[in-house]
């Protein structure tokens, strides 16, 4: 008898409900057919984006000597990464017409990586090297092994006004 009363207690199983795709190219029209114009659209603002970061890849690592260092050829690896990552993903869904600008833009985005990894690993060696002068500078409070001559005060001669 307890056995039929825990089949009774046990809740009616419910049918599940139609997953939903997350992914914005399966989107389908009320015939169960792709929507192709708006997939066509969805590639082209991928491959866009993504020529707009393999663009700043490229640019940024050799940016990154003059100005920005370390934080700029992070940048320019990071934008390089994601663009590589962007047009993999897109290879198989593109049409045969794109496809050679997928292909060129992937190569862009290796050479962004190779870059930006390049300016890295430099920057990097830099500020390794210059860190001990520059924490010796800061606790002595002698700053001439860094900026040189310009490190010194002048006095003026006569111990007037500085204007002369």
């Amino acid at each position: 008898m307890s056995e039929h009363n825990e089949q009774n207690t046990e809740a009616p199983q419910q049918p599940e409900a139609p997953q939903e795709s997350s992914n914005a190219l399966q989107n389908t029209d009320p015939n169960g057919q792709l929507v192709q114009d708006q997939q066509r659209a969805l590639i082209e603002a991928d491959l866009k984006s993504a020529r707009t970061l393999s663009t700043v890849a490229t640019i940024a690592g050799p940016v990154s000597f003059i100005l920005g260092g370390m934080a700029l050829s992070t940048v320019a690896l990071v934008c390089g990464i994601i663009s590589f990552l962007k047009v993999r993903r897109l290879l198989p869904v593109i049409n045969d017409s794109q496809r050679n600008f997928a292909m060129a833009l992937r190569q862009t985005a290796i050479l962004g990586i190779v870059v930006g990894a390049a300016a890295l690993i430099i920057n990097a060696i830099g500020v390794a090297l210059m860190m001990p002068v520059l924490l010796e500078a800061m606790q002595t409070g002698d700053f001439s092994a860094i900026l040189g001559e310009g490190a010194t005060v002048s006095q003026p001669s006569n111990g007037g006004n500085a204007w002369g």
